[in-house]
């Protein structure tokens, strides 16, 4: 009696390199189709990432330090790649970005992107994901379009931890499936999806309304806050927006420079909690927020959180 043939499955970590090797190792082999930026440069880089593949379609269930990515037109025609990736976020934030749509992701959060296209996403904190990738035929036939999906998200819910239950039993058992029982166990997964997104409809046009218009400037400026020359002008030119239709979008609470800052503070602040140890220098982690003035800096921060970051780092982030 033979033994049954199971998919292929592979587990990249960096465990296998030493700590400052960490980050190119994953850059270069398991993350070779993006291009990526580290944004944590305080604590080591250490990432893993199961993948199992199948002619259905593959699995990829990931752990990681923060880092952002973006797939750019080289990348889409270098590869050929024309597959849907539907992203379960199981810990931590982040952010996806692809051509008129864009989000922030929480736990519980369920979005779509297609590799046939550029785009930019990313962990903003530690994370933990299990992603879902399909030919984008298949996506066609059981669920739609992914054009009008690409970029945007169901947000969590009850109907999201029932598929999030289902994701996580299938990666712990996919290592242990034939291809058949795989592909059986792929359409029961786009079964659930179909029943998520189902009444979502296609914006003719491509038209934004308020909401999906602000969703995708949140997640753009998630991606630019590096940059200290990005602001409310760059955002609507990014966008392709008049800036009289951008402040419309964020009429309802904080402005758009608001919004910046106020994102700026909070990854610098996220960073200088994360890192928790003496002699922290926090110089790199104002300029990779886009702060070019450390008096600057230090007030606006005093300001948010009622302590100066030199003042917050000696306390241990607390």
């Amino acid at each position: 009696m033979s033994a049954k043939t199971t998919v292929p499955v592979f587990f990249g970590t960096t465990e296998v390199v030493e700590e400052k090797r960490a980050f190119d190792f994953w850059r270069s082999t398991v993350m070779s189709a993006a291009d990526l930026e580290r944004l944590d440069l305080d604590r080591p880089f250490s990432a893993s990432r199961m993948i199992a593949t199948s002619p259905h379609g593959g699995v990829f269930h990931t752990v990681s330090r923060p880092y952002s990515l973006q797939r750019t037109s080289s990348h889409v025609r270098r590869d050929g790649r024309d597959e849907v990736g539907i992203l379960l976020a199981l810990k931590g934030r982040g952010y996806m970005e692809q051509g008129y749509n864009g989000c922030l992701l929480g736990a519980g959060d369920i979005s779509f992107q297609t590799w046939a296209r550029p785009g930019s996403g990313g962990g903003l904190s530690d994370f933990e994901e299990i992603r879902l990738t399909v030919p984008r035929a298949t996506f066609l036939s059981q669920i739609g379009d992914i054009q009008d999906l690409a970029g945007s998200k169901v947000a969590a819910g009850p109907l999201n931890d029932l598929y999030g239950a289902y994701m996580r039993a299938f990666a712990a058992s996919v290592p242990n499936m034939t291809v058949a029982e795989t592909g059986i166990a792929i359409e029961s997964a786009l079964h659930l999806l179909r029943g998520i997104v189902h009444g979502r409809t296609s914006r003719a046009d491509h038209e934004l309304s308020s909401n999906a218009l602000r969703s995708l400037a949140l997640a753009r400026i998630e991606h630019c806050l590096h940059d200290p020359e990005f602001g409310p002008a760059s955002l609507a030119a990014d966008l392709r927006v008049s800036r009289s239709r951008l402040y419309a979008a964020f009429s309802g609470g904080e402005g758009i420079a608001a919004t910046i800052r106020s994102a700026r503070l909070d990854r610098a602040h996220d960073r200088m909690r994360r890192a928790r140890k003496p002699g922290l220098k926090i110089a790199p982690i104002m300029a990779s927020c886009g702060y070019t003035d450390c008096a600057a800096f230090s007030r606006a921060f005093r300001q948010r959180f009622g302590l100066s970051p030199r003042d917050f780092v000696a306390q241990g982030g607390d």
